[in-house]
């Protein structure tokens, strides 16, 4: 049985749920708080400690530690984003039509819905394109391989 048929039980968290039904893995998106990107994040923040206060210093010996205050809000913002994906319903990308037009259709994923491939995305044409891709692999592999192929990738 494939992980989209069965049902992992009550309280059990289906590893699919991370996968909004564009393809994109929402569970390790640079704004998910839960993400790798944003726990590295958060420890290099905490390891750096008070590092701001030598930066300065720092960038008489290398002119790069001058952009510090930069890099620290960077790692702010990535540290504490607060998207938890689309079928949360706390997704980054508020203009997306495609949860929303899944849901209405009765579909886990945009390839299952017989209009695919439609034009209710909402998204730009860079993202409408990815999102075309991401569906068009998973009708041929399968949402399992479609992921386990994504988790073994850079998320960007």
């Amino acid at each position: 049985m494939s992980m989209s048929e069965r049902n992992p039980g009550p309280g059990a968290p289906d590893p699919l749920d991370d996968m909004a039904p564009c393809g994109l893995d929402c569970g390790r998106c640079l704004s998910n708080p839960g993400s790798a990107i944003a726990r590295l994040a958060r420890e290099l923040r905490a390891e750096l400690g008070g590092f701001a206060a030598l930066a300065e210093r720092f960038a008489g010996m290398d002119p790069a530690f001058g952009a510090y205050g930069g890099f620290e809000r960077l790692l702010d913002r990535l540290g504490g984003g607060q998207c938890t994906g689309c079928r949360s319903g706390r997704c980054l990308l508020s203009s997306c039509g495609v949860k929303d037009c899944a849901a209405a259709r009765g579909v886990r994923w945009c390839f299952q819905c017989p209009e695919f491939p439609c034009r209710r995305t909402n998204l730009p044409p860079a993202l409408h394109e990815r999102w075309r891709a991401n569906n068009q692999r998973m009708a041929a592999r399968g949402p399992e391989a479609f992921f386990a192929a994504m988790r073994k990738q850079p998320r960007y």
